[in-house]
């Protein structure tokens, strides 16, 4: 699916930036970019957070019986999410 959607998602872009005429100095322009990356990243974050990270630390046969292994992958992956945030905020 998300190789279907995304050439359609490009060309719509595309579409629309071209018909209504892109201008980075308009404040319209700007906060309508910030709503649409904010957007996209919860969309990003939700869907790493349900599919891939649930699978991995819920039904994951070798993390189960192995109580220290799962809290060190939470303790990993706080840290990991926290570096990123400091990188976003700073880049």
């Amino acid at each position: 699916m998300f190789s279907a959607t995304t050439p359609i998602g490009i060309v719509l872009g595309m579409i629309i930036f071209t018909v209504t005429g892109y201008n980075d100095n308009n404040p319209k322009t700007l906060i309508m970019e910030g709503l649409l990356g904010s957007m996209l990243l919860g969309i990003l974050i939700c869907m790493v957070l349900m599919d891939l990270i649930e699978l991995d630390f819920f039904h994951n046969k070798f993390m189960t019986p192995h109580t220290w292994l799962k809290k060190a992958s939470f303790i990993t992956f706080a840290l990991g999410s926290t570096s990123i945030s400091i990188l976003i905020i700073w880049a």
